[in-house]
């Protein structure tokens, strides 16, 4: 894997050469797609090499202020592209954004949602938070958190539940809306009973929580009839969908729209 500095990172930054992408949620049943998640899939370099997100995200995981630079970024164009994907195809859509810890952390990041908010004209409809597990929450991430959901009406996503930082004790504490089932369980469902029951008690544990469920990491039709069939109503994988650049997500959503 190709090693990337901290300071390469800041040059992307400063010569604007990540790239967004989105991923499609899907629907089960009605088969309709309407939320995104918005991924930076890949880091361009100077020579046009493609990196990949596993060699430079946790170099930015790792570093605070590299956190709030960074996050700041990505979430200004993460926006700006769904302002603009509306505007294309004259529909609402929902984008869902991973958030670190270190941003939830900071007692000005309700003052920047809001901002950009207004600045690209979204609303509560437009946007849900994705906890990044990777960096654990303070007292002000809790809060700000909670704001968000209570306030400003933003639905919450716990994402990767059962790993990392993403664990039950975060659900006592914030009122989540969603939680993503990790796709390590997913991977092994069709070949191991195990994984199969617990992805199920994960969706009855969720619903006796009134929180919705998305099963993420689908990538065989097999894997999807076995999840609708245990009661799952959306699902995120490469059998639906790769992330994808946003004019091929528009194509996409179009297709697929109700």
């Amino acid at each position: 894997m190709t090693q990337i500095t901290r300071q390469q990172i800041l040059d992307a930054l400063d010569q604007d050469r990540f790239q967004l992408f989105g991923q499609p949620k899907w629907t089960f049943g009605r088969n309709t797609c309407h939320t995104y998640e918005v991924f930076v899939d890949l880091l361009i370099s100077e020579d046009e090499e493609r990196i990949l997100p596993d060699a430079f995200m946790p170099v930015i995981e790792a570093d605070e202020q590299l956190t709030m630079r960074f996050g700041s970024w990505f979430l200004e164009n993460a926006f700006a592209d769904c302002a603009n994907l509306m505007d294309q195809l004259n529909m609402t859509l929902t984008i869902s954004i991973n958030i670190f810890g270190f941003q939830a952390n900071r007692p000005e990041f309700i003052d920047q949602v809001q901002l950009m908010m207004a600045r690209f004209g979204l609303t509560a409809q437009n946007i849900q938070f994705e906890l990044s597990e990777r960096q654990p929450l303070n007292e002000t991430g809790i809060r700000n958190l909670i704001r968000l959901r209570e306030e400003l009406n933003i639905r919450l996503v716990l994402g990767n539940f059962g790993m990392g930082f993403s664990t039950i004790s975060l659900l006592r504490v914030i009122p989540f809306d969603l939680l993503e089932l990790s796709r390590d369980f997913t991977a092994k469902i069709t070949s191991n009973e195990r994984d199969l029951t617990i992805a199920v008690a994960i969706l009855q544990f969720a619903q006796v929580l009134d929180i919705k469920v998305c099963a993420k990491g689908i990538e065989t039709a097999e894997q999807m009839e076995l999840l609708e069939e245990a009661g799952f109503t959306m699902g995120q994988g490469y059998l639906i969908g790769r992330p994808m650049p946003m004019d091929e997500l528009a194509a996409f959503v179009r297709k697929y729209a109700d």
